[in-house]
């Protein structure tokens, strides 16, 4: 590793005031379970003059619970594990507990914050070795348009063909989340609450990252409004196998306001990829299997396939018709133990 100097904030006041100080060209990375960013580090694929540990700030800032109006709210360092075990969670947004506990394996689940799985690099395995320069490290071509591009983008794709790397995201996506960040502007620390849609972009130049975060801002909570809460939400992953390893692709659903339904996929695209036109065969009415069915076959219109990849597409219809019928099922459930 380089050498770097190693900042330990003692609040994200601080954290965010630490980064508005930093010199305008300075290189520095937000470090909280680490995972992710050991990995970059032991690699040089970053090599930073400062890492900013947010780990000491877990306490409030991992705290999992609910507000006065309904509102679930997850701290940013809370761990994947906590997300996918607490109750709340499980019981008012299955579909975001099933996608942290999917993550990765047990000890990965312990130290990954939720934080890091958001802003997490893509694991696409030419940008991650030190043997290619591609386009997102500031080369001239994107290796997997000739190359090896099995588990690359089908769809939605710019320039950079990866996909976003998160579990976490679809699910967060489908039950409507928003995000709260903070910052240090000129009246000293300031949030901001953006919907997790605007969150996640396509980047203009390959070498953005794939979230919209400004220079020196900081995700501190994540927020489950109570209009997507409820038992008809679900997630599921496939995979080549079942221990640990990266869906080929993953789908969440959440059918709990029948009039705006949303089906988001996960590793398809540069980011969580809503399937709209999925969203509007569901919208207000029934749930019988033909409708999901018909619902299903519509997942994967206009979808571009490279060269190896196309099996992508067609796992994409039994995602979504699968991560359906759990949802509604799960309803139906619910209702019969009421």
């Amino acid at each position: 590793m380089n050498r770097f100097a190693y900042l330990v904030p003692q609040s994200f006041e601080a954290a965010a005031k630490l980064l508005a100080g930093l010199p305008p060209r300075s290189s520095v990375l937000v470090k909280a379970g680490g995972i992710d960013v050991l990995d970059r580090l032991k690699e040089r694929i970053d090599t930073p003059q400062q890492v900013l540990n947010l780990l000491a700030l877990r306490g409030e800032a991992a705290r999992i619970g609910a507000t006065a109006g309904g509102v679930v709210e997850i701290g940013a360092l809370a761990t994947l594990a906590e997300v996918a075990e607490h109750e709340l969670v499980r019981a008012r947004f299955p579909a975001v507990a099933a996608a942290a506990g999917h993550t990765a394996t047990p000890q990965i689940r312990n130290a990954a914050t939720v934080g890091g799985n958001l802003c997490q690099k893509p694991r696409c395995w030419y940008f991650r070795s030190r043997d290619y320069r591609c386009l997102k490290k500031g080369g001239s071509m994107c290796y997997a348009v000739a190359g090896d591009n099995r588990y690359h983008a089908v769809v939605g794709a710019g320039a950079c063909h990866i996909v976003h790397p998160s579990n976490l995201a679809p699910a967060l996506v489908a039950c409507g989340a928003r995000i709260r960040l903070v910052a240090e502007g000129a009246g000293g620390s300031a949030s901001r609450v953006i919907p997790i849609d605007a969150f996640f972009r396509v980047p203009v130049d390959p070498r953005q990252d794939e979230h919209t975060l400004r220079p020196g801002e900081l995700i501190r909570v994540i927020e489950l409004p109570a209009a997507g809460a409820g038992p008809q939400s679900a997630y599921v992953e496939l995979r080549e196998k079942q221990s640990f390893d990266w869906p080929l692709v993953s789908c969440a659903a959440n059918l709990n306001d029948r009039a705006h339904p949303r089906v988001v996929l996960g590793a398809v695209a540069p980011i969580p990829w809503r399937l709209r036109a999925v969203e509007r065969v569901l919208a207000g009415g029934g749930l019988d299997d033909r409708t999901i069915s018909r619902a299903a076959a519509l997942a994967a219109e206009g979808f571009e396939p490279m060269s190896r990849n196309a099996y992508k597409v067609r796992l994409v219809a039994p995602a979504v018709a699968d991560a359906l019928r759990q949802a509604r099922d799960r309803g139906k459930e619910d209702s019969d133990n009421g």
